[in-house]
This record gives structure tokens, sequence and C-alpha cells, in this order.
């Protein structure tokens, strides 16, 4: 991680990752929003040898849109982007769409253990995670089947806190197939062009997205 220092994407990788471990281990349920943990009880959080184990593929079982039983691979090369079921707030003024969508970056697994209050397990467990960029829906567009247009999706910009994340792979729901809208053209100022998030050869991002739905 020193050599990317100043990268955004390393940005408290270590504390972020931390958080989301720990949250997993108390049970605490997905909302979309990261858990924040006192240091004292990050310190309950023990990696075997700190270390990270990467992974080229993630496979996803699915149930299709005709009931049928079927798998997707994820790979951050070559088939990178997701669904979730979205948490957005509820309200009169809400965009509601029923998936957030992002764009895995790699996927790890580490031995860990949580030494804290009602800790039930003392061995060391495999957790599996994927780090994440994500897609946020473009507000000012209309979409919907009464506006017949797909809805819109671009990444969010790298000023934003919530640009980066971690999800436990069964929070994925299937692979997702997100169209560039060439006719929106290249965005700028996204993401660093150097950053550790692009894939090899990449220094630019479309500004939106059309998920294939």
């Amino acid at each position: 991680m020193t050599e990317h220092a100043g990268d955004r994407a390393m940005l408290d990788f270590c504390t972020c990752l931390t958080d989301h471990l720990l949250a997993r281990f108390m049970g605490l349920t997905y909302d979309g929003d990261e858990h924040s943990f006192a240091d004292e009880q990050l310190l309950q959080l023990e990696i075997m040898q700190n270390r990270m184990y990467e992974h080229n593929v993630l496979r996803i079982n699915y149930t299709s849109y005709d009931v049928r039983r079927l798998q997707h691979s994820i790979n951050p090369q070559t088939h990178p982007d997701i669904m979730v079921l979205s948490h957005d707030d509820v309200g009169p003024n809400a965009h509601l769409h029923p998936y957030w969508y992002a764009h895995v970056l790699s996927i790890f697994h580490v031995m860990a253990r949580y030494i804290g209050p009602k800790s039930q397990l003392s061995e060391m467990q495999r957790m599996d995670f994927l780090w994440v960029r994500w897609y946020g829906l473009d507000p000012d567009m209309c979409t919907g089947w009464h506006a017949r247009r797909l809805p819109a999706v671009g990444f969010v910009p790298e000023t934003d806190p919530d640009v980066f994340g971690f999800l436990n792979p069964q929070e994925v729901l299937r692979g997702a197939h997100l169209i560039p809208a060439f006719h929106h053209s290249l965005a700028e100022g996204l993401l660093h062009a150097n950053s550790c998030a692009r894939r090899a050869n990449e220094d630019q991002d479309w500004n939106l997205f059309y998920p294939n739905i």
C-alpha cells in the first residue's frame, strides 16, 4: 500500500476494512452505510499475519427471470460490475430504484477473529469480501416505464467520501451489464488517471451507463 500513498483509493483503506469486518463479526445489518467503531473496538479484531489473499473470480448463483438457477462469474478484469439491493432512504423526494451498482476492483479473503465482548468463537474464520467502486444514479435524468428510458448510473466522483467501499459477497444479487452512454461522452475528474483502482491502460471513465435490465 505504501507504493500507492496519496492515491484516493487507498485513503483509510485499512480502517474501512476493519470497520467492515468488525460489523460482520458483530452481526450488524448491512444498510449501505459503513459502521464506525472506537479504536479500542478495532483492536479486538485480529487478522492472521495481517495478510489478505486475492482471488481472480467470484461465482454468484442467482435465479433468472424465468425461474432458472444460473451462475455469474465476477472477474475484476473482464466482468467487474455487480448489483445489490438498494438501501436508499424512502421519502417523497427519493429517487427510488430497487438496485445499487458497483464495480468490483478486487476479490479478497482474510483469516480473522473477533475477541471482544460476546465473542462466541476463538478460532480464525475465513472472511470473504469485495473491494468496490460505487456507481450512483443520475438524479437529473427522467427514467422508468413512463419515460421509456433506462435508468442511468455513473461513477461516484473521488471527492465523495463513499466512492469506495467493501461488500460481503453474500450481498451480491448477480452480475450487472452496464452499457456506456456514448452520447454523454467521457468524464473528466471522476478519478485520477494513475489510481490503482483503474485497470491497466485505462485512464478515463464514461459519464453515464445504462443498466441492461
